[in-house]
């Protein structure tokens, strides 16, 4: 019968049962019902695959009522909840079985017999066996009754009407870019007043004011105002921030410092930080932009303006805000408020996008309909723009235009709607399903967090939201679901350092808080809410204020959690989280620690058998726990910034899905990272490995040689070059690496102080193997103790941005064929004579930068090429002697010329 009935045969228990004064008919019950259960458990896989056919009819009820896009039933939206809630839970039991049937696989593959076990968490013994199968009864129990309810509601895939026709595959990214620089439509006069308030004569530093409601257009204005030719033209330096709510003066004052530097600001004393602006900006004739102002404390005002004042005379500070109080607190010199647009000007933003591309006789028939979904837009040019991208997905059908506009006035009769635009609804509304639920995710940011456009993807990807068509890489099609969601105005782009980042508009962010009110929850000291259904809770979010105790106790009942993510204000004190949060919280797939304090992560970490994202970003981390090499299934892994790391886990190579390795850190700062663990090479799926140290061979730890079939992408510092050797380095295949767009070499600080000539030999055959692909943007050579670089570097096209740093050896280096490149720096090359050949003809070079170079020349006036707009040169004698004398007129033509006097 099986395997039990096999084994023991059914007499002997039934001779327990007589014993025990029970009939052979109740002894052969509880037979028949243990060799039925025994039957299961080990044919646990064909039920799994029962429900795995199972949840692709539950993912496809769910879509269509998606799309019904107007569910008024209290009950059905009860129903639809319990179904999705089980969808989750049947993706979870699924993905713990595909997990330990991949490990099995794996560890069956092992060559060695005596190797410890690899995976204990997930092996798939009896007693998980038996775990699963009482999981998989539930959930069919579950099931079960959710379809008695759908048969109740009579709830059909294919009832109801259908959203409008999927948008077509046309760039329409590229076409909106264009419309990007203009003027925002209805705001000529507003702009006309901030522009001349910007460029008038004032003896002090003068202030304007942009106030008015989330989704009025204070932002473009600014935008427009910033990038107007007479603005740009009368300000020598530029700055633009914006900064997130409940930022105090001290995080305000290091945004402004990191946006004037293009540094990042590790300072922490508020008075320090105010004397490094006031420094930073002394006599400059600046224009400072600040974006999304909340604070409303008098205070807040009072202690930032002192560092702004040491500007040139006529020096202005830009200022949007939502509330009028921050407004005024400021004491501008001009006010603004923005109203809402009138119906025409709504009219002729939604017009601007909704016939991208077309023709007027294309437009016949659609004004009347298009003027009055305009006049629903509420004067936001927010919603005018959403809507007309909308309307363009419908290649001008004028039922779909009506229908419409019928929604928007279903919605604007519902006193339900919490205050947010029907506009917005209807854009959210009539996205497709997977875009809708990228976008719900985002109700676990926190207003005003900024976001970084790949952190954001991976999260998609680690939460199953986005998978791999099989011809893409899942990052690719992410990227286009992220694309499609900034085109439609879900997202808006930012302008802080170093990098561009995001945000969800104030509007959008209230949109998606209300589709995903029943799986996503926000927790902080002032407001700790208790779920209705503990249950259905997915996404978890704390908003940390600083010097506030975190009470982790407070998330361990929501156990089928999917992300938990800390926000800090600051860095926040974290020195250990709690073991138990893991052995709670069993179903994590994402987890964000990152910009806190903590510097130990539990050994219980190894228990998230479903983590595919782990984020230690900007903490004290010093070590790993060993079982983080546990986590079969993690694809990201981040550790940027972490400067006190200086191992990972031994076994790092068993994180088969890892994609992502990010350690990047600040080029210029030394850290106490010592070495890779061995085993790189196979991660076949790496493709970010941000930093890579390199040691001997018999240092019994990965060598270079383990790149060799790494498809690495974005930026690779590859340190302890002098450990490497020839062999390995051509073994590394770094010019095979097209996809790799920055490169740093660097050698230890010691090399150059090594006066051997095979030292240096060895290190110009050592570069000469390190050249890397032509498609590379920037490359660093740091502490090179050889005399000159390899000819192959020439040939480096595209390369945007070139810096030669401590290479006291180096003599002589060309740029001849760098047709591309818009920024050379030199720093501390004491034997550098002359600057590179052929630097007279790169028309493209904006940045020439020296420093500590003292023998450094010029021949001729022609030498620096005619486009050049900043040049600094520091402790170059010859250099600065020629600036000031025979170079003087030249170098008067350049806008941003900088010269530090040697003594």
């Amino acid at each position: 019968m099986d395997r039990l009935s096999n084994m023991l045969g059914d007499r002997p228990l039934k001779s327990i049962f007589t014993a025990l004064g029970h009939s052979d008919k109740i002894g052969g019950a509880v037979i028949d019902a243990l060799c039925s259960r025994g039957a299961r458990l080990w044919k646990v896989e064909e039920e799994a695959d029962k429900l795995r056919r199972t949840k692709e009819r539950i993912h496809a009820v769910l879509e269509d009522a998606e799309q019904r896009r107007f569910v008024d039933h209290d009950s059905v939206r009860l129903w639809l909840r319990e179904l999705r809630a089980a969808a989750f839970d049947v993706d979870a039991l699924l993905d713990r079985l595909s997990t330990s049937t991949a490990v099995s696989r794996l560890a069956a593959a092992e060559q060695s017999r005596k190797r410890k076990r690899l995976w204990p968490s997930v092996e798939l013994g009896p007693r998980q066996r038996w775990e699963l199968d009482e999981k998989i009864a539930k959930i069919n129990e579950r099931l079960d009754e959710i379809n008695r309810g759908r048969k109740r509601y009579r709830l059909q895939a294919g009832d109801g009407r259908r959203t409008a026709a999927q948008p077509m595959q046309r760039p329409r990214f590229l076409e909106s870019a264009a419309h990007r620089d203009e003027r925002p439509i209805g705001r000529n006069e507003e702009m006309e007043q901030i522009v001349r308030a910007l460029v008038s004569d004032s003896a002090e530093m003068g202030v304007i004011s942009i106030w008015g409601t989330a989704g009025i257009g204070k932002t473009a204005l600014a935008q427009s105002v910033y990038k107007d030719p007479e603005v740009q033209n009368f300000f020598t330096d530029k700055i633009w921030v914006w900064l997130p709510d409940r930022c105090d003066v001290r995080k305000a004052t290091k945004t402004i410092i990191e946006a004037v530097t293009s540094q990042k600001c590790e300072l922490l004393s508020l008075d320090i930080l105010q004397q490094q602006l006031h420094d930073h900006l002394h006599k400059k004739h600046f224009l400072l932009v600040i974006d999304n102002l909340w604070a409303e404390g008098f205070q807040f005002w009072e202690f930032l303006r002192p560092s702004l004042t040491g500007g040139a005379d006529g020096s202005k500070v830009l200022i949007t805000t939502q509330h009028e109080r921050v407004s005024r607190m400021s004491s501008p010199i001009l006010n603004i408020h923005l109203e809402r647009l009138e119906d025409e000007e709504c009219w002729q933003i939604l017009k601007l996008y909704a016939f991208l591309g077309w023709s007027s006789r294309d437009q016949h028939g659609l004004e009347s309909i298009g003027r009055r979904i305009a006049a629903n837009c509420q004067g936001s040019p927010l919603a005018a723009k959403s809507l007309g991208v909308l309307l363009s997905d419908t290649h001008g059908d004028k039922e779909q235009w009506e229908s419409i506009l019928g929604e928007m006035q279903i919605l604007e009769d519902d006193k339900n709607i919490n205050n947010i635009l029907p506009s917005l609804q209807i854009s959210y509304q009539h996205l497709s399903y997977h875009l809708k639920q990228c976008f719900a995710f985002c109700s676990i940011l926190p207003h005003g967090v900024e976001f970084e456009k790949d952190e954001l993807v991976r999260l998609w990807i680690a939460d199953g939201l986005v998978k791999s068509n099989g011809r893409k890489r899942v990052e690719m099609e992410a990227g286009r679901c992220f694309d499609e969601l900034l085109w439609r105005s879900f997202f808006e782009t930012s302008h802080n350092f170093p990098n561009q980042k995001f945000r969800v508009p104030s509007l959008m962010l209230e949109l998606a808080q209300l589709v995903s009110k029943h799986e996503s929850l926000t927790l902080s000291t002032e407001n700790s809410p208790v779920a209705d259904h503990p249950e259905w809770i997915r996404y978890t979010t704390i908003l940390c204020p600083k010097d506030e105790p975190l009470a982790f106790d407070k998330i361990y009942h929501y156990e089928n959690s999917r992300l938990l993510k800390l926000c800090p204000t600051m860095k926040l004190p974290l020195n250990q989280v709690p073991s138990a949060l893991f052995s709670k919280l069993t179903c994590l797939r994402a987890l964000d620690l990152s910009y806190t304090e903590l510097d130990l992560l539990p050994d219980s970490v190894g228990f998230c058998i479903h983590l595919r994202y782990l984020n230690l970003r900007n903490t004290l981390i010093k070590t790993l726990p060993e079982t983080v090499s546990n986590l079969f299934n993690l694809q990201t892994l981040d550790l940027r910034d972490c400067y006190w790391l200086m191992d990972l886990p031994a076994g790092l190579s068993r994180l088969v899905n890892l994609r992502h390795l990010s350690l990047h850190i600040d080029w210029d700062r030394v850290t106490t990272f010592r070495s890779m663990p061995s085993g790189i090479d196979r991660l076949q799926s790496l493709q970010t490995l941000s930093r890579f140290v390199v040691v001997s061979r018999d240092g019994g730890k990965c060598n270079i040689n383990e790149l060799k079939n790494l498809k690495i992408r974005g930026e690779l510092c590859i340190l302890n070059l002098e450990a490497a050797t020839n062999d390995g380095v051509m073994e590394g295949n770094l010019r095979g690496k097209e996809y790799l767009r920055e490169l740093m070499l660097k050698w230890s600080e010691d090399t150059c102080k090594d006066e051997q000539q095979q030292g240096m030999e060895n290190s110009e055959t050592i570069i000469e193997a390190l050249c890397p692909h032509t498609s590379l943007k920037h490359l660093r050579i740091e502490n090179y103790p050889g005399r000159q670089f390899p000819s192959c570097f020439e040939n480096l096209s595209a390369l945007e941005s070139l810096e030669i740093i401590s290479c006291p050896r180096l003599t002589q280096f060309s740029v001849q064929m760098m047709q591309s490149l818009r920024t050379l720096r030199i720093r501390q090359c004491a034997d550098l004579a002359v600057l590179p050949r052929g630097l007279c003809n790169l028309e493209s070079l904006h940045c020439l930068e020296t420093d500590g170079a003292p023998n450094l020349r010029i021949s001729a006036v022609v030498i620096l090429p005619r486009n050049i707009s900043r040049l600094v040169v520091s402790g170059c004698d010859a250099l600065e002697r020629w600036c000031l004398e025979e170079g003087a007129e030249r170098v008067q033509q350049i806008p941003d010329v900088r010269i530090q006097l040697s003594n």
